[in-house]
Order: structure tokens, then sequence, then C-alpha cells
């Protein structure tokens, strides 16, 4: 369900009173709709950042930079094997809605003495782990606007575009009520045709039975290692109130054993650990209870919205125990990626203002500087 979960934990929900009591040639300029450019210099300003507002990344790059890490291995016996021999693998977490100016609350910005420092009640930011050897970069949604590559600031959209590598109008997802086609298809999907074990999980239903239906059936129908996990979908007999066109289908993205917490976030960081443990090469699983927080509450500005925040950094934290666990005695290496899909005003989101384009993009290895784009200006760039 996309919006009506919003539990906390009460050790989170403490922590947040106690703290806060497609490419770049498609880009053309266009006439600028009208918005509050004071938000983007705002963000702009956060010391975190390893790139600048006018070099803001198109967030389709997260694609490539999945390339980038495991082209360059030898696929065999289902691993991807990296020059140095080791094992490469791939992490990528979802924080569903969360707003660029919310990453002050898991991170410490230096131009900013009124703001505390990450996490100050907890001392534990996984975003801040990933910024270490990594980097935490501005980047966009929405397509190019008033262009064709212009789509809704929308989470299907958005997602899409980060595990395919173009905007909506070549995956030909816009809305959220439209099907990606299989021209382009997920990082996730390609893989696993050549031999990798993937995993791609979402709490909301239409993301699976819609947005990526296609792909759902081309995994069932030609038995590859990948996984879809709706985490609180239950099994059935019949086929449910939904937008699955069959029952198999229905039946294929449900878990066999279902996490007790599967409706919540914490459900999520469960169902990531098991598939770390069953051995999975590919793992991309969405927290949700931002954006529900914030078409709840509002977008940002919230305590719910605020605590959404502390827990997702929280569960991710946990997630990158098990990875440095792995790294050390697994003989594996892994790529990490945190990254939202768009941002949010009031409470709700899909238009092109600055406040739900901007999004980010945490990785511990560095973006190539040939994905940042050039001369940005919130809306559109310029080559």
């Amino acid at each position: 369900m996309k919006i009506s979960k919003i539990i906390v934990s009460s050790a989170a929900v403490l922590a947040a009173v106690g703290i806060l009591a497609g490419t770049l040639s498609a880009c053309k300029k266009d006439e600028q709709p009208q918005s509050d450019s004071a938000y983007l210099e705002k963000v702009n300003a956060y010391s975190f950042w390893s790139n600048t507002a006018d070099t803001a990344i198109p967030e389709y790059h997260t694609y490539h930079h999945v390339h980038d890490f495991l082209d360059e291995c030898e696929i065999k016996n289902g691993k991807a094997y990296a020059p140095n021999g080791k094992i490469r693998k791939v992490l990528f977490i979802g924080f569903d809605g969360m707003r660029a100016d919310a990453l002050p609350y898991v991170l410490t910005d230096a131009n900013n003495k009124d703001l505390p420092a990450y996490n100050s009640i907890t001392n534990i930011s996984a975003i801040q782990r990933l910024q270490q050897t990594g980097g935490v970069y501005l980047a966009y949604c929405g397509g190019e606007t008033g262009t064709d590559t212009e789509q809704t600031t929308s989470t299907s959209a958005s997602w899409t575009s980060h595990f395919t590598g173009v905007w909506g109008a070549q995956h030909g997802i816009k809305t959220n009520d439209d099907a990606k086609n299989m021209q382009y298809k997920t990082f996730m999907l390609e893989y696993a045709e050549k031999g990798l074990h993937t995993a791609l999980a979402f709490d909301w239903d239409q993301y699976l039975d819609v947005n990526v239906k296609e792909e759902v059936k081309c995994v069932l129908e030609n038995q590859l290692p990948m996984q879809f996990c709706d985490i609180d979908r239950a099994k059935s007999d019949k086929l449910k109130k939904t937008r699955a066109e069959t029952l198999e289908l229905y039946n294929f993205v449900t878990p066999k054993a279902p996490s007790d917490s599967a409706p919540y976030d914490t459900g999520m960081r469960d169902y990531i650990l098991d598939r770390m443990a069953q051995g999975d090469d590919i793992i991309c699983g969405i927290f949700h209870n931002i954006d529900s927080a914030g078409h709840s509450y509002g977008f940002g500005v919230s305590t719910q919205y605020k605590a959404a925040v502390l827990n997702c950094d929280l569960y991710a934290a946990s997630v990158l125990n098990a990875v440095a666990e792995r790294e050390k005695n697994q003989n594996e290496e892994w790529l990490m990626i945190f990254a939202n899909d768009h941002g949010g005003l009031g409470t709700g989101h899909g238009a092109q203002t600055l406040e739900e384009r901007t999004t980010w993009i945490a990785t511990n290895i560095p973006l190539d500087e040939k994905y940042y784009s050039s001369g940005y200006d919130g809306f559109h760039c310029k080559g």
C-alpha cells in the first residue's frame, strides 16, 4: 500500500524529537516554470555534496554506475569476478520520497551551525558511511522540463529511470499508470539474463503489477534467476482486487514467508538481509515510509516525516553492517547505492517544482564526473 503505512519505532521517534524538537543530449532550454529558486540555492549550500547544483546528475545515471562496476567483471558460474579476484555484488536501497533537504537530518552540514550533527542522538548514519569512501550527489528527476523527456516526478517514472538508464520517453513510464517496455530493461533483469541472481522488492503492488509487469512475465516464463517481491502481499487461491493480470502473476511476486513486520520498512530491511544471506548478487529494495509520511503529514516538515527519515537510515545501517561482514569473510566487494526517487511539496508530488525535482544519490564508490550535467538550472541542462 502506498499511502497508509506510517509505523515508526519508539526509539527513532524519540531520536527525531530530540534531534529536531536517455541522455544529457535530450537537454534543451525552455521557459522556466514558476518556482522558488531559493530552494535549490539552500540545498546547494550544504557542505556535504560532491558536486554542485549546476552539475546535478540525472538520476538515470545510477544504471550506468552499476554497469561501470560490473561490466569489467568476468561472469562465470553465476558470479561476477572482478580483475582482483573478488566477487562483486550490488546493493541498491531506495529512500522513497526523501527530499534533498532532509539529508541534514543524517549528515553534518558544516555550513549551517544551527543544524545538529548527523543523527546526534544515535551517532549513526548509514548515508554518511557511504560518503566516507564515495560521495553524496545532487541529482534530479522529472526529465528536462518543457521537452519531450519531461515526466512526472512520480514513484514509477523515477525508480524506472534509476533502473534503466533513460528517461520515461524511452522506457515508457511517464506516470504511475504506465507500463515499461522491454526495449530498456532494468539492470536487475539484464544481469539475471547473464546468470547473476538478482532481486527487486517493493511494498507497492502497482509497481510490480503494472509498471514492470512485462519483466515479471519475462522472468516467470524464462525461469531467470531474478526475484520480484511485494513484501506485504499474501498468497491467494483466487485473484484478489488488484491490477495483476493473472493469479499466477499475483502469487509470483508474493513472499513464501513474509516477515512479521512485512508491511513496514523493517520488513524491507529483513527481506534485504535474507536475500543477502541467500547469496544474491544484485539486491534492490525500496523503503517506503518516508513517502507515506509525506503524503499523510507533509513532505520535509512534519515530525512523522523526519522520524521516518531517521528510521530508514538506521535500517540501512543494519544492512551495511551485514555487507561489512560479508566483505570481510566472503571474498566479496560491494557497490552500494542509496537514492531517492523524487521530492515532495505539501502532501504531494508529481509536478515540476524544485522541491519535487531535486533529488540525491549516495554511493560508496565515487560517480564518474562524465555523468555530471552542465549548466543545470533546476529544470534543464545546457549540454
